[in-house]
């Protein structure tokens, strides 16, 4: 009975601090801050599954300080994901005990978000910042 016969699948998950609804505000990133979004996420599937150009109408958020956050900029927690299925392929590949440079590859390809993405994406949607996503998910 092998691990990988029986895999559905392996999620993996982080917290990380929440912007202050109280306190955020909406700031246009520099160019160097774009970029740097664009290659922690990975340039080529930024562009696949984001599609989001550098121009006036692209905004990140942040907390400013409040009573209600202490001044942090940050209340609560924001969940970041990442869910590796079990498919065919990929039980094949843990059978064979293939690399895992290739099992990323092949999950990505196969739709699989990864922490850092699902962060990235979250902190484009307002929930936190790429800074706290760099301090949870990027070792």
């Amino acid at each position: 009975f092998s691990f990988a016969d029986a895999m559905l699948g392996v999620l993996a998950q982080r917290l990380c601090r929440r912007i202050c609804k109280q306190c955020k505000e909406e700031y246009h990133p520099s160019k160097e801050e774009y970029d740097e979004l664009v290659a922690s996420y990975g340039g080529e599937w930024w562009e696949k599954n984001l599609k989001i150009p550098y121009d006036d109408n692209f905004k990140l958020s942040a907390g400013k300080g409040c009573g209600t956050c202490n001044n942090s900029g940050f209340k609560g927690r924001v969940a970041l994901h990442e869910l590796l299925l079990g498919t065919d392929q990929m039980k094949q590949l843990v059978q064979a005990k293939a690399k895992t440079e290739e099992l990323l590859r092949i999950a990505m390809e196969e739709g699989m978000t990864t922490l850092v993405q699902d962060g990235i994406e979250k902190a484009i949607q307002g929930h936190t910042t790429y800074k706290e996503v760099k301090t949870v998910a990027i070792k």
